[in-house]
């Protein structure tokens, strides 16, 4: 018997059996790429989550296209913080389907419409669960690119919240994948537009720091119960992202009690050129923990992401008093304020911690971890280079960048100053040549300036491999005429 299809309007009957083995159950939602079902593998009998491409998109290549996406994107992570995909098929009619894991909970997106703002404690620990799965998809290539709201879930498993990332429909391989559907051209603007990286914004090139920029957003919204930029006008929100520094959080939520290192944590991930931000969903990662230990917070480690138990409070509790180097087995309470009666909550202790053996000399630690970083940095620096510079001696077709035209009546989108820092940096660390072979009309449009000149000088020539300098190949060579003629254009000598 053939597999049943969705009819014209997208809808697949309930209790039917998709592709002999999934059975609808209910319709979990709908929207403008197709509809989403809980349903039942019978094999196995685990419930999952089911998204079918309407019919009619199903004939649509670019819809097609980032639907495959999706899936390859999925295919190469596994992470508890990530939904997870376990299958692609195609229906007899050439519908796609996509299966997911079921999850229990509620969008973030569908929680702040309901409450506007979330507890900073909370907040954090929501963003940490994001910036742990975007952690792992980076390690492995994959930029979300459409981080938002609707984009985070918070599912519950077992009485615990744990955070998921979902819909990677427009996710980029930015590390460089023939078997990407969709490479996403330079100059084409994806995503929502009040979550949108300065970068995506003016169809620049995007990195990792895009999904760090919309995770940043999230966290002003949480907290402040607004999005950093409200204009109505999609060029206007567009421009703003580009050209307009967030109003602080004293202007717009002066009732918010946060700690002030919050703050400037959310601001570092705002920064308008990508490589002014915070440098990797690690790096934010250990900031936010930072924060939670000023806090009180017993955080493992480092890099841990691992959830922290936050306790409700009761009327006229204070701030939990901070935990100490040697908790033996007891708790650390939260202290009740005079006055005021009530259970004493407590928070769980680290694991206790071994004193049998001598501690290294601090010395030897302090060499050791120089030598070990050392090395570290140098291998990635040569790395990155090694990739980077071999993919642009493949050969890249060049990709005209758009730049926004000005609309009458409108402000210029773009103020002239982050301009050039937007174009240098994609000169310097496009990943193609054609990437930052597309920056140098840029710089000529924006007139003449000293910055302009020396990374036009410094890009005509970026030389790899070879041995002592001998049989080295330019990366660049493909943009070496063009640049040396703008050096000139403006005003090198």
């Amino acid at each position: 018997m053939g597999a049943p299809s969705p009819d014209d309007s997208g809808v697949v009957a309930i209790g039917s059996v998709l592709d002999g083995r999934y059975r609808i159950d209910s319709v979990l939602g709908a929207g403008g790429m197709g509809r989403v079902y809980r349903g039942e593998h019978t094999g196995i009998g685990r419930a999952v989550a089911i998204k079918v491409l309407h019919s009619a998109l199903g004939r649509n290549k670019e819809a097609t296209q980032r639907f495959q996406r999706e899936a390859l994107a999925s295919g190469r992570l596994d992470h508890p913080n990530i939904v997870g995909v376990s299958d692609f098929g195609v229906l007899d009619d050439g519908s796609l389907y996509l299966v997911m894991e079921a999850l229990e909970g509620e969008g973030l997106g569908a929680r702040l419409e309901r409450e506007k703002r979330i507890p900073w404690l909370e907040a954090i620990e929501i963003i940490r669960g994001v910036l742990a799965g975007l952690r792992h998809a980076h390690d492995r290539g994959v930029v979300h690119r459409d981080i938002k709201p609707d984009n985070i879930y918070l599912a519950k498993k077992d009485g615990e919240q744990i955070i998921k990332i979902l819909d990677f429909g427009i996710a980029k391989l930015y590390a460089g994948n023939a078997d990407d559907p969709a490479m996403t051209r330079a100059g084409l603007t994806v995503g929502t537009p009040a979550y949108l990286s300065p970068e995506q914004a003016v169809g620049g090139a995007i990195t990792p720091a895009s999904d760090l920029y919309s995770t940043s957003v999230v966290l002003y919204e949480m907290l402040t119960g607004r999005v950093p930029y409200e204009d109505k006008d999609p060029l206007q929100m567009l421009t703003a992202h580009v050209s307009r520094e967030a109003p602080t959080f004293a202007e717009v939520a002066p009732d918010l009690a946060a700690p002030p290192a919050l703050e400037a944590i959310v601001r570092h991930g705002l920064a308008k050129v990508s490589a002014e931000r915070i440098s990797s969903a690690s790096d934010y990662l250990n900031a936010l923990n930072d924060v939670l230990r000023a806090a009180g917070f017993y955080v493992p480690d480092a890099r841990s992401s691992s959830p922290i138990a936050i306790p409700t409070p009761p009327p006229g509790f204070v701030t939990p008093m901070p935990f100490k180097a040697d908790l033996g087995t007891a708790p650390t309470a939260m202290v009740p304020a005079t006055g005021t009666t009530g259970p004493v909550q407590t928070l769980a202790p680290p694991a206790a911690a071994s004193h049998a053996s001598s501690p290294i000399p601090r010395s030897w630690l302090t060499v050791g971890a120089i030598v070990v970083g050392a090395i570290v940095l140098l291998s990635l620096a040569l790395y990155e280079m090694r990739s980077r510079d071999h993919a642009d001696a493949a050969g890249t077709q060049p990709v005209a960048v758009p730049v926004p035209v000005p609309v009458p009546g409108v402000a210029n989108p773009l103020d002239r100053e982050t301009r050039i820092k937007a174009a240098i940096h994609d000169l310097e660390d496009g990943a193609t040549c054609a990437d930052r072979k597309a920056a140098i009309p840029k710089l000529v449009e924006l007139g003449e300036d000293p910055r302009s000149i020396k990374a036009l000088k410094k890009a005509r020539y970026r030389m790899y491999g070879g041995v002592l300098g001998m049989g080295e190949s330019n990366a660049n060579a493909c943009l070496t005429a063009d640049a040396e003629a703008a050096y000139k254009a403006l005003g090198g000598k």
